[in-house]
């Protein structure tokens, strides 16, 4: 769905502040030292959602009653995610808490939303254009700018496309999430399903003056290239044949669809006489710990497992899943504990040393990050489900700083996989024509067709 600009219109462009005053003693957060492991990127995602969903009884059913909506539920949650209308300090290191305002730009779009089923929409998401600001692998936010920036987009179908971005040294897809959620929840004027984020993180993760501020552990790997971005969508049926052909006991479906990426990645890491491949997993450590971590708590709480193998010789995809799973597996109780408090930065120091122990240095790499089981599709504003999610991570022929980068998501039912593969175009000639993905997945299939 390429958008161009003629075919945009700017309705308004403003900024929502939160509805009470943030209190002098919280106007400076601290970002933790898990935050400050994080790349000053933004993260963006869109929420599609068909106009068929308002339904006739609701007395926001015109357009600009649901973005006046919309805009007083986001002032009364910044209240509580006070951050977010806040900017980058000067040593971005802290987030400046003085009520400065969420930008919120509203815009019609010429053009359905999904046309139909011949309509490709593998490079849509990735447009600028539903964004408040151009959103790529190698864009940063740095010091003054937004942490938190909305568009609300509408097309001629009466379909409304919600773009948010973050920036990624303020929080993880948890945080962004619960974020999204506790918003509509405010919305639909449900108190019950609103959340109020605990910020935990900053103390029991004290940021170091040693840190990197980057992320130090997979920068190293970053390439430039000519990129192509495909999704591949697994139903329940294709991952139930992954799960039997596995035979490994009760995996679940992102051991499986990344052990098959993985797989794939395998062959084309070989016809580009790569010998050997290394796998990387973003891993939620609120599930790793004893500790009582929340799904509420505010910022990154995120590790890393990686696993590797020779490629050609270990394509059996029990084996992969059994390396993804052992890989996962050491990213646990201890490996979260040694991070806490003052001496945090020597024990995230011995976790990546752990991480990347008995990994070849020239092994050809793909990271996988998955949002699986996070409940995006549950985002209700008043007026429905989302039909379909997005992030911007289409390589689509351009030049990448991240190449060989995946993301999973749920299919809109909740039982499926949806994998965004971005990959060097050398690679994806590959990768693609792989007999088994091509047997069970879908190729960039319309999201109407997706359940």
């Amino acid at each position: 769905m390429k958008i161009s600009e003629s075919k945009l219109q700017i309705i308004s462009n403003e900024k929502v502040y939160p509805s009470s005053p943030t209190p002098h003693k919280l106007q400076t957060y601290k970002i933790s030292m898990l935050d400050q492991a994080n790349s000053p990127m933004p993260v963006p995602i869109i929420l599609y959602f068909p106009s068929y969903n308002v339904p006739k009884s609701s007395a926001d059913t015109t357009f600009e009653a649901r973005v006046q909506l919309l805009k007083r539920s986001l002032s009364a949650i910044l209240t509580r995610f006070y951050p977010l209308a806040g900017r980058i300090s000067k040593d971005g290191r802290s987030i400046d808490c003085k009520d400065e305002g969420v930008p919120f730009i509203v815009a019609k779009i010429q053009g359905e939303m999904i046309a139909d089923s011949r309509y490709d929409l593998a490079h849509g998401p990735a447009e600028p254009c539903l964004f408040p600001r151009e959103i790529g692998w190698d864009t940063e936010l740095g010091p003054g700018d937004n942490v938190a920036m909305i568009q609300v987009n509408r097309f001629e179908c009466g379909g409304i496309a919600i773009a948010v971005v973050f920036w990624h040294k303020m929080g993880d897809a948890v945080t962004m999430i619960n974020f999204i959620d506790s918003w509509a929840a405010t919305a639909r004027a449900s108190t019950k399903e609103c959340i109020c984020p605990n910020y935990l993180f900053q103390h029991l993760f004290p940021q170091n003056e040693e840190m990197q501020t980057q992320d130090g552990s997979l920068r190293p790997l970053l390439r430039v290239g000519k990129s192509v971005m495909r999704r591949f969508v697994f139903d329940s049926s294709a991952i139930n044949k992954l799960k039997e052909k596995s035979f490994v006991e009760r995996p679940t479906r992102v051991e499986v669809v990344s052990a098959l990426i993985w797989k794939c990645f395998m062959a084309a890491s070989l016809a580009n006489d790569k010998p050997e491949s290394l796998l990387t997993h973003a891993v939620n450590l609120r599930r790793r710990s004893q500790l009582p971590f929340a799904s509420d708590c505010f910022g990154n709480l995120g590790g890393m497992a990686a696993a590797s193998c020779t490629n050609g010789k270990e394509m059996d995809l029990g084996k992969l899943v059994g390396k993804i799973r052992g890989a996962i597996s050491k990213v646990n109780d201890d490996y979260v504990t040694r991070m806490l408090g003052d001496q945090g930065f020597l024990g995230y120091c011995k976790n990546l040393e752990e991480t990347w122990s008995g990994i070849p240095k020239e092994a050809d790499f793909v990271c996988i990050s998955s949002w699986c089981n996070f409940g995006v599709y549950k985002v209700d504003f008043g007026w429905g489900k989302p039909v379909w999610i997005t992030r911007s991570e289409s390589g689509g022929g351009s030049e990448s700083c991240f190449l060989n980068a995946v993301w999973l998501v749920d299919t809109r039912n909740g039982d499926g996989v949806e994998a965004w593969v971005t990959l060097e175009d050398k690679y994806m000639q590959v990768f693609e024509k792989v007999e088994e993905l091509q047997a069970l997945a879908s190729i960039d299939p319309n999201p109407l067709n997706i359940n």
